[in-house]
């Protein structure tokens, strides 16, 4: 089994760090208008500012949601895979606090991204394909409660392999997903390199 290395780690320092900088430069316009007779920068950046703080108080709670929960160990037999290929995924998790979660999930996810031009607007459009999916019920756990299930999932005969030009994305992850109440979801994402080659019965 290969240990992984989790996809969506830094996500919420991102969100953190970037409605920090998003704050304390929305911060200059609220200065520069509240120095001059024209209150419109003043007015923009308080709205800037909200926008920021939103940002921050986000990231700030998703870090709440993952210091609750620590952090499982996912391991995935391989990462290199071949269309058509099995592969098995372990799950090992010992809360090291008492935690409410409403449901665990398990997902094979097929990405597709696409970028392009409309007019002088860049826009980039996602779509996830949920190829399989395992739940697992939710309860309180325990500080100490151990946690392990096996899953066995299959890189599809029929689908696409990862592919990665200028404008388009085919990708696949693994994504492991704990619902908390009233706390933003605890998400861990792992890429996994699909090659073009097929898998030989």
């Amino acid at each position: 089994m290969e240990k992984t290395r989790s996809t969506s780690r830094n996500q919420a320092g991102f969100l953190l760090l970037f409605g920090l900088l998003w704050t304390g430069f929305s911060a200059l316009f609220v200065i520069v208008g509240l120095g001059n007779e024209d209150n419109s920068f003043a007015i923009i950046g308080s709205i800037f500012m909200l926008i920021g703080i939103g940002l921050m108080a986000f990231g700030a709670i998703t870090y709440y949601t993952r210091f609750r929960i620590g952090k499982p160990e996912i391991t995935i037999s391989e990462q290199m895979l071949r269309v058509g290929q099995p592969f098995t995924v372990t799950f090992f998790h010992s809360f090291k606090s008492g935690v409410q979660i409403d449901g665990i999930r398990l997902e094979l996810v097929f990405r597709e991204t696409a970028t392009y031009q409309q007019g002088t607007d860049t826009k980039t459009v996602t779509h996830n394909h949920i190829v399989a999916e395992f739940e697992e019920p939710g309860g309180h756990f325990q500080a100490g409660h151990l946690i392990q299930k096996n899953y066995n999932l299959q890189i599809p005969r029929d689908s696409m392999h990862t592919l990665k030009v200028r404008r388009n994305k085919l990708e696949w992850f693994v994504r492991f997903v704990m619902k908390v109440p009233r706390l933003p979801d605890f998400v861990e994402e792992f890429e996994l390199d699909v090659v073009s080659a097929m898998m030989r019965v």
